[in-house]
């Protein structure tokens, strides 16, 4: 105990000491920053390219897929993307009395094909997981390795993957990135404006 509050001590005074007498220059800074941003694109990139949404965010321009932020988009913007998401469940159960037949259907339809790809997009993501831990684990087994080395977009569409956005590491950013990818959310997604007639939508 005695040694590791010593330790703890000493270390901020050290670092103390290190912020007083060493001085970064503006370029030293700079380019600290820049690496760090090289990083943080590059670890961006293989995460997209893993989630499989890569050539959906090279699509778009970097100053605004970069900084895309579910909770600074505008109600309208919410408001598309809860729908495919969770369809007629977005409206309350008296607005859903006010729509009509065809506009229902057609809601439904897309939130249909919108759970599709969800339950797809997990299955390919957990079949990724577990080839790499087979190909780490079993490193000796053909078996094992055969498994491994199956595709994994080798979905079933009668399998419902119960595993959360949460659990595999997705965010709603992600997802509105997949939508965009299959047609379920528009291209101009990012730069739709408020709809002055919609109403009030929580994120």
């Amino acid at each position: 105990m005695w040694l590791c509050l010593n330790h703890f001590y000493l270390t901020k005074i050290i670092t103390k000491l290190l912020n007083q007498y060493i001085m970064l220059s503006q370029q030293q800074i700079q380019q600290l920053k820049s690496n760090q941003q090289s990083v943080m694109l590059e670890y961006r990139i293989e995460r997209y390219q893993y989630l499989g949404i890569l050539e959906e965010y090279q699509l778009h321009p970097p100053s605004i897929v970069n900084s895309l932020d579910y909770t600074k988009l505008n109600q309208y913007q919410v408001f598309l993307f809860k729908r495919v998401l969770h369809g007629l469940n977005v409206y309350t159960h008296d607005k859903q009395k006010q729509l009509n037949w065809e506009k229902k259907r057609r809601i439904s339809k897309v939130w249909k094909r919108g759970q599709k790809v969800i339950n797809a997009w997990k299955q390919t993501i957990c079949n990724k997981k577990a080839s790499a831990y087979l190909k780490k684990t079993f490193k000796h087994s053909p078996l094992a390795q055969y498994i491994a080395n199956v595709p994994a977009d080798e979905t079933l569409d009668d399998y419902i993957n119960t595993f959360s956005f949460k659990d595999l590491g997705i965010n709603y950013e992600d997802v509105i990135l997949k939508f965009m990818s299959v047609g379920l959310l528009p291209n101009n997604f990012f730069t739709i404006k408020p709809n002055p007639n919609q109403q009030k939508f929580k994120i």
